[in-house]
């Protein structure tokens, strides 16, 4: 029987200077990013042990450091970014998910956000 575990994060919102136009990058915003990961963690739920899974506050501070302190244009390499550093920094996790949301793009017209999604697979 194939198992799989996935740890998520949902929602976690910070401020960060990512965008194409100067004003975004000057001026900042909030960005929502939802991250997904497919992982064992068989030993874990045994064991009762954190070192035998992915620690999510760790993952939260990895977020947290690349949207907060990086810039990007577009958010679609803040998602590739945030889902690239996770792989290589946990070798457990076997793919990842990572959504980023951006409230308030600046376009034309009345939307919740602008969201992109990047999917990684080892």
């Amino acid at each position: 029987m194939e198992k799989k575990h996935y740890i998520r994060l949902k929602n976690a919102v910070f401020y960060g200077y990512h965008g194409n136009h100067r004003e975004e990058r000057h001026l900042g915003g909030r960005f929502h990013i939802d991250v997904e990961m497919e992982t064992d963690f068989t030993g874990a739920a045994e064991h009762d042990d954190l070192d035998l899974t992915v620690n999510y506050d760790a993952v939260y501070n990895l977020i947290q450091d690349i949207v907060t302190q990086e810039a990007f244009k577009l958010i679609e390499k803040v998602a590739k970014r945030i889902a690239d550093s996770i792989l290589d920094t946990y070798p457990t996790v076997s793919g990842v998910s990572v959504r980023v949301r951006k409230p308030g793009a600046p376009i034309k017209g009345v939307i919740d956000y602008v969201e992109v999604e990047v999917d990684e697979r080892r």
